[in-house]
């Protein structure tokens, strides 16, 4: 007699779970908090200040790239008096007078940092009594050599000068001549507000010093 076994497959026909779409939404369960994100920005905001705070300290106190100062000063006034007019040409002459101040001054340049500095031009800036301000650049060497020409009892206070193209290695100091020409008395310079030497140099702020009066 032989036995046969019957293998059937059971499965559940019941109703199963109702598919209600998408699961629930995380937000609606764990809302923000309504703080969270002012917070996060005031410290980034914090961190940004405190960024631009560290490099303006670091950049103020940094020393500036070169030092200058005036190691002599001299003084030429030159008072010109021009007649128009006159006996020849048959009119009334008139005179007319221009004053000049020639500035010889000796000044001294260093680089202080690790890094080649290129001089660029070197000037002088007055400011008159009125706050107004006059600028004039060097002499250049074929208008000194005019200069020394024109005035021989300047011949004394010749010197080298310093030339506009110079390129100063770290660490060195350079010293010479400029001469510098305003259209004033020296009355009118013992009364001015401030005189000064400004060098610039390429890519840097420009280096500026007093002028003794």
């Amino acid at each position: 007699m032989s036995e046969s076994t019957e293998i059937s497959e059971i499965s559940d026909t019941g109703p199963g779970p109702k598919d209600t779409g998408p699961g629930p939404n995380l937000a609606q369960i764990d809302p923000p908090h309504p703080f969270r994100s002012a917070l996060k920005t005031l410290v980034i905001a914090a961190i940004t200040v405190s960024i631009a705070l560290g490099l303006y300290v670091y950049l103020s106190q940094r020393p500036p790239v070169a030092a200058g100062e005036v190691l002599q000063v001299n003084f030429y006034p030159v008072h010109t008096v021009i007649n128009s007019g006159g006996a020849d040409s048959g009119m009334a002459g008139s005179a007319e007078s221009y004053d000049q101040l020639l500035i010889l001054t000796k000044i001294r340049v260093r680089n202080q940092t690790d890094i080649p500095l290129f001089l660029q031009d070197i000037r002088a800036r007055v400011t008159l009594p009125d706050g107004s301000q006059q600028v004039n650049t060097v002499a250049s060497t074929k208008d000194m050599d005019r200069v020394f020409q024109a005035y021989p009892s300047l011949n004394s206070l010749r010197a080298d000068p310093i030339p506009r193209d110079l390129t100063l290695t770290p660490g060195q100091s350079v010293e010479g001549l400029a001469i510098f020409n305003f259209p004033i008395s020296k009355e009118q310079w013992d009364k001015l507000q401030a005189a000064k030497v400004a060098i610039s140099f390429m890519h840097q702020k420009d280096l500026e010093f007093v002028i003794p009066r």
